[in-house]
């Protein structure tokens, strides 16, 4: 499959606020179904050193940072363009690319790499690594598998606008291959910085697992 360009309705700047608090419910089901949340902690879990912050860069509705913290105890902080307002959450409103990040001991992304072109997933690498020790990105895979699974079995379960722009997601989205190349390119000038892949049964999400010099 060749990468699609065709932005999405998510990335419209225009999105009515209806519309876009719908599709942070949508998501929150999507990554239920998938399992987003659970990986993430599971390699949070994993991590040998301690966590006691994690920085969620383009947070959406908060849902993963509501439930790292009742899961995990952690403290949560999250950044995003167009931030939700939750109760209780801090979640600042910037571009993760270009701004000045706040202190984690690890900063994840879900669902947002195939949003950015190659150059921008280069340079948020960058920039994160130099306010987290570590940088989770998990993010769909371009692949008939997956786009096929999606349509059949959860396109009927979410929105017809989520639907659509699930479908997009998966057409916009790196290989694996693509992903760690671009990853490597990120990390050349970062001393002591490594990058692992892991990718998931059927192709469902694949993890990129950075780490950066203390």
């Amino acid at each position: 499959m060749t990468r699609s360009l065709e932005p999405e309705v998510m990335d419209s700047p225009d999105i009515p606020a209806a519309l876009l608090e719908q599709f942070h419910k949508d998501l929150h089901r999507i990554h239920g179904l998938l399992g987003t949340y659970r990986t993430i902690e599971r390699f949070l879990r994993a991590d040998p050193l301690p966590v006691r912050r994690v920085l969620d860069i383009g947070c959406g509705g908060g849902d993963l940072l509501l439930y790292l913290r009742r899961r995990m105890g952690v403290g949560v902080i999250g950044i995003d363009p167009k931030p939700a307002i939750v109760p209780g959450l801090e979640i600042a409103t910037g571009n993760a690319i270009t701004a000045d990040l706040p202190k984690a001991d690890v900063a994840v992304c879900t669902m947002l790499g195939h949003h950015l072109t190659p150059e921008e997933n280069i340079a948020l690498i960058r920039n994160v690594a130099r306010s987290s020790r570590r940088f989770l990105i998990l993010d769909l895979i371009r692949h008939p598998l997956p786009l096929t699974l999606f349509t059949a079995f959860l396109c009927p379960l979410i929105g017809r606008e989520a639907g659509a722009d699930g479908r997009q997601s998966i057409r916009r989205s790196f290989t694996p291959t693509e992903y760690l190349d671009l990853a490597q390119t990120a990390i050349a000038g970062i001393p002591g910085a490594t990058v692992q892949i892991d990718v998931a049964p059927l192709r469902s999400r694949q993890v990129l697992d950075l780490r950066f010099p203390a």
